[in-house]
């Protein structure tokens, strides 16, 4: 093997060697973006837990005594759904005697 052979040869191996240097280092920072986007979504996740069990305590410690309503005032809106049902089915039925021409 000549001298010009045997030192484009040393070259070639140096040069894939940093290129295969590269290479994985390249591997290992997507690894590292992907590791960091993860315990991103940890972090983010925890934080939900945290507030949202936060919020069921409070909800909890600040529950107030709901209003039971009065039987008059659920008969009289009883009625008045009722009233309303009625209203709407004579409606109909007038809309439905005008177009047959009744």
């Amino acid at each position: 093997m000549t001298y010009t052979e045997t030192v484009t040869f040393v070259a070639g191996l140096l040069i894939g060697a940093q290129g295969m240097a590269i290479w994985f280092m390249l591997l290992d920072m997507r690894d590292a973006r992907r590791e960091t986007a993860r315990q991103h979504r940890a972090r983010r996740r925890a934080a939900g837990d945290q507030f949202l069990s936060s919020f069921r305590v409070y909800r909890l410690e600040n529950r107030t005594a709901r209003a039971v309503p009065h039987p008059a005032e659920v008969l009289e809106a009883s009625v008045r759904g009722c009233e309303l049902s009625v209203y709407a089915a004579l409606d109909r039925l007038d809309n439905v005697a005008r177009r047959e021409g009744l």
